[in-house]
C-alpha cells in the first residue's frame, strides 16, 4: 500500500543533505520507500530550513507510526513555533506522543506548558517521564508545584526527571523539597537531586546547606 501519492525513483538522501537541498529532501518525503523517508525527516531536522515545517506537519497525520514520530522529532530540531500547536495535539496519539512532549520541550514555547501539564494525569508512566523532562527544558515556573510533587511519584524514572527539570527551571522553591529528596530510597534519584541542587545554586548564587 502507498502512504504517499509520490515518486518510486530513490533519491539520494545523503547527497541532497549535503547540497542542503531542501526541496528535494521535502520531495523525498513523498517516496515509497519508507526508510528513505526517514532518512530525509532526519536530514530536514539537521538543516532547521523552516520551508520543512509544513511537510512535516502534514507528515503528523500520517497513518504510519514510524513516520510520524519522525516528523515530531524533525519539528522539534528545527524549532518553529508553527509546529506547537500540532504536537500538541499530537499528546493524543499514543505512537507519537513521547517524541511530541520531547520536540515542544526543545521549541521551548510557553503555549505548550498548560498542555503539557494537563497530560500528567495520564496513567502511562513512561509518557509522564518525557512530559516532565519536556518542562524541564522549557523551564517555565508554573510547572513547579507539580514538578515538586512528582519528586514523590511511585515511578523511579519519574522521580528522576522531576529532579532534573527543577534543576533547569531554578526556582528556590524547590530547593526543601529537593532536600527532603536527598531521602529518596533509590540511589539513582538521590544522585539527579544532587544535580539539581548544585544546578540550583549556579543559577541562584545561593549555597545550599545539604
Amino acid at each position: 500500500m502507498r502512504l504517499f501519492n509520490g515518486s518510486s525513483r530513490t533519491p539520494n538522501v545523503d547527497k541532497l543533505e549535503g547540497k542542503k537541498d531542501v526541496k528535494g529532501l521535502i520531495n523525498a518525503l513523498k517516496n515509497e520507500d519508507e526508510d528513505i523517508r526517514g532518512k530525509a525527516m532526519h536530514a530536514l531536522g539537521k538543516i532547521k530550513d523552516k520551508n520543512a515545517v509544513e511537510p512535516l506537519i502534514e507528515a503528523l497525520k500520517n497513518e504510519d507510526a514510524e513516520i510520524k514520530w519522525k516528523a515530531a522529532v524533525a519539528l522539534g530540531k528545527i524549532g518553529d513555533d508553527k509546529a506547537v500547536e500540532p504536537l500538541i495535539a499530537a499528546l493524543e496519539d499514543e505512537n507519537v506522543r513521547n517524541n511530541a512532549a520531547i520536540s515542544l520541550g526543545e521549541i521551548g514555547d510557553k503555549r505548550s506548558v498548560k498542555p503539557l501539564i494537563q497530560a500528567l494525569g495520564h496513567d502511562n508512566p513512561e509518557f509522564r517521564g518525557y512530559l516532565v523532562e519536556a518542562l524541564g527544558m522549557i523551564g517555565d515556573e508554573e510547572a513547579v508545584p507539580l514538578l515538586i510533587a512528582a519528586l514523590k511519584d511511585e515511578d523511579i524514572g519519574i522521580r528522576k526527571h522531576a529532579a532534573g527539570a527543577l534543576g533547569r527551571i531554578g526556582d528556590e522553591k524547590a530547593i526543601d523539597p529537593l532536600l527532603e529528596a536527598l531521602n529518596d530510597d533509590r540511589w539513582y534519584v538521590r544522585v539527579h537531586v544532587e544535580e539539581a541542587l548544585k544546578t540550583i545554586e549556579v543559577k541562584t548564587g545561593k549555597k545550599i546547606e545539604y
